[in-house]
């Protein structure tokens, strides 16, 4: 919930939704074709993950409106460039139900939002990992282990978590004897597992001592060194993985080129469908990612009304002030965060955001500029 309703055009998309209408402001589809461009260059990935963003932020609006309406007030839902609001119809109903409509009902009406749009996310999650599906985002962007969500990225043997980034990862005991002892010089943290970055940092160490390395670093083409497996390694995969080894195979050198092993692995876990597979990406990303950054304290998303109606409810002296001060505190700090991270248009929101609650403190205490 950003900023005020926008004025009304000829180009609004209006339709109603359990009971309840909506208008789509010109600008929603703005936004969300930019925002959707780096899913892709065709056009199909674009509109798949500009309907998971219409799809999330309706949802998350609606979950407002419907808990409007317990609460005896109609409202109407609008999208527009700043993401979307739900809006009472009447202000002076909206003001004027006293005690029924206390700080308690207007924290249940602005948490439902975020609420519902997370709870929408985690049962596609739930519905993707009932297929054998991945979503490609929890274990693939945020970087949780695969154990912890039942993500079927973890279920390819050889992978593991190291320091949030999943790498192939190799038992010593299914190498030769002999290598065992120089494999231990790379194993830094005694679990008889071998990463590829372990390898990576103790590559001279192992080519200055045994010949293990050669079979697995070979230099391609491009003269790169690629990384390969020994075919023998991987012959305890069963079912699917048969056919992922044949096609990654190569040569009667019995090595196997791991990226192969991992794409193929990929492959049979992602939605084939590649719209299907770009919206549900787009929309656990979007279900996740804005309902947690609505809850920021930062007025006016939801997460700032909150914080407010709390500091109401607990009685503490001009806590309207300082639910304000704690808005610009905690906007100023997402906006940088936001520049850290290189993501532009959250910085300038929550810098923006920042101003704002600056400029209705300024407003509270007599300051006009």
């Amino acid at each position: 919930m950003l900023l005020g309703e926008p004025n009304r055009t000829d180009f609004d998309l209006a339709f109603r939704c359990f009971g309840i209408p909506v208008r789509v402001h010109p600008g929603f589809w703005a936004i969300a074709a930019i925002l959707s461009l780096p899913a892709g260059r065709e056009p199909l990935p674009v509109l798949g993950f500009a309907l998971a963003i219409f799809l999330s932020i309706l949802i998350h609006e609606m979950g407002h409106a419907l808990a409007f309406r317990k609460c005896g007030i109609q409202s109407h839902v609008v999208l527009y460039h700043f993401g979307g609001l739900a809006v009472p119809d009447s202000v002076s109903n909206y003001v004027g139900y006293g005690r029924q409509y206390s700080s308690g009902s207007k924290i249940f009406v602005t948490a439902m939002g975020p609420g519902v749009q997370m709870l929408s996310a985690i049962l596609l999650i739930l519905l993707l990992r009932g297929m054998g599906k991945t979503d490609g985002f929890l274990t693939g962007i945020v970087g949780i282990p695969a154990a912890w969500t039942a993500d079927p990225v973890g279920s390819l043997q050889n992978l593991r978590d190291v320091n949030g980034a999943v790498l192939p990862c190799y038992d010593i005991q299914q190498f030769p004897k002999p290598s065992h002892a120089v494999l231990g010089l790379a194993d830094k943290n005694n679990d008889e597992l071998i990463t590829r970055l372990e390898l990576m940092n103790y590559e001279v160490e192992l080519e200055g001592m045994a010949k293990f390395a050669e079979p697995i670093w070979k230099t391609v083409e491009d003269k790169t060194p690629r990384l390969f497996v020994p075919r023998e390694m991987l012959d305890h995969f069963s079912g699917t993985y048969f056919g992922i080894l044949d096609r990654a195979d190569r040569g009667p050198d019995k090595l196997i080129l791991w990226e192969d092993v991992v794409r193929g692995h990929l492959r049979t876990i992602r939605v084939q469908n590649e719209f299907l597979s770009i919206f549900c990406f787009g929309f656990i990303q979007i279900g996740l990612f804005w309902a947690v950054m609505n809850l920021i304290p930062v007025y006016p998303l939801d997460g700032g009304q909150i914080a407010r109606e709390l500091f109401v409810l607990s009685r503490v002296p001009d806590g309207v002030s300082k639910s304000l001060m704690l808005s610009i505190v905690c906007g100023a700090l997402a906006g940088l965060i936001g520049l850290r991270l290189n993501m532009m248009f959250i910085a300038i929101m929550f810098f923006f955001l920042a101003y704002s609650s600056y400029q209705m403190l300024q407003r509270m205490h007599g300051r006009y500029f």
